[in-house]
């Protein structure tokens, strides 16, 4: 007789999956970071006065001018509290298996919620010509993706000379999509302002590309998110956009300078806490919460300029 065939149940591999994980946040890393005794204040401003030039000149019995250099004044921030709960059942338990973690999985899901809810935020507001006023949008030939008669280099030269006309400082950071940066690298104009003559294998590096845009750092943002509506198809969408943000962003928060923006934060806090506690309902599961806490404070818009479109 011929031997009966048992079912067999595959098992799942262990040590590998399968998901995406947004990588190259930069919402974290591009603003110099405050740390505030309290939930809610002020950040101290002042003013241009002191930058006039004034008449000083004194002799004999002449007396000194008087003047009034500092003006002052403030803007306020307030550390705004971002948590989302999430539930691991007895049954989640029970059905998990390698590489499956039900409690590390439910972590990852909760904290890339946030993740993406603070870097969509970001970049919504730098992208956003009602918070950064000095901006161009760029259309058809004018756009990087056109390598024959864009001028990326004259661009950047002229929003540069706007930002210190505006504030006083050349921008020092861009910012920009890896698709917009990844256009950018092999750019003809760009590659011939270093001397590449048309041509670089393998296009330019960040370093290479932030010299060339005129910047001391570059942030090239890879963040994606799903932005299609629950139950429909997926629609894969980069976070930042097509656009290019030059600004002045000091890399450590002090006293007398200036900065596009601030990451305020609770000072002895960690930016990130998980909590888990056991849940009654239903029994034998796990609540997991994932909470985070800052504020964005935009305190100098005037240090920034914004590029729409600088790509097709």
């Amino acid at each position: 007789m011929p031997t009966q065939m048992k079912p067999v149940v595959e098992q799942l591999l262990t040590g590998v999956s399968s998901a995406l994980i947004p990588q190259g946040m930069i919402a974290e890393k591009i603003f110099p970071k405050v740390y505030a005794a309290q939930y809610s204040g002020k950040l101290a401003k002042y003013g241009k006065d002191f930058l006039r030039i004034e008449r000083s000149i004194v002799g004999g019995t002449g007396k000194y001018r008087q003047v009034r250099p500092i003006t002052k004044s403030t803007d306020s921030f307030n550390i705004i509290g971002h948590g989302l709960e999430g539930m691991v059942t007895k049954q989640d338990y029970a059905n998990s298996q390698q590489p499956y973690d039900a409690e590390k999985d439910e972590t990852t899901g909760l904290t890339t919620h946030l993740l993406l809810e603070k870097e969509f935020a970001v970049a919504s507001t730098l992208t956003d010509t009602a918070v950064l006023t000095q901006n161009t949008t760029l259309v058809g030939a004018d756009q990087y993706s056109d390598y024959l008669n864009s001028d990326p280099v004259g661009d950047f030269s002229d929003f540069r000379a706007a930002v210190r006309a505006a504030c006083g400082l050349a921008p020092d950071v861009a910012m920009m999509d890896w698709a917009v940066w990844n256009k950018l690298r092999y750019h003809p104009a760009i590659l011939d302002t270093l001397g590449f003559k048309d041509n670089r294998p393998g296009g330019l590096n960040e370093a290479e590309l932030a010299m060339a845009i005129g910047v001391q750092r570059i942030f090239v943002a890879q963040g994606v998110y799903n932005s299609a509506k629950e139950g429909q198809t997926d629609s894969i969408t980069p976070i930042w956009g097509k656009h290019i943000v030059l600004a002045v962003l000091p890399q450590a928060a002090q006293p007398y300078q200036t900065s596009l923006g601030y990451e305020v934060l609770l000072a002895g806090g960690q930016p990130r806490k998980v909590y888990k506690q056991p849940g009654f309902n239903p029994p034998g599961s796990t609540s997991i919460l994932v909470e985070d806490e800052y504020d964005h404070l935009i305190s100098n818009a005037s240090a920034a300029y914004l590029i729409k479109n600088a790509i097709a």
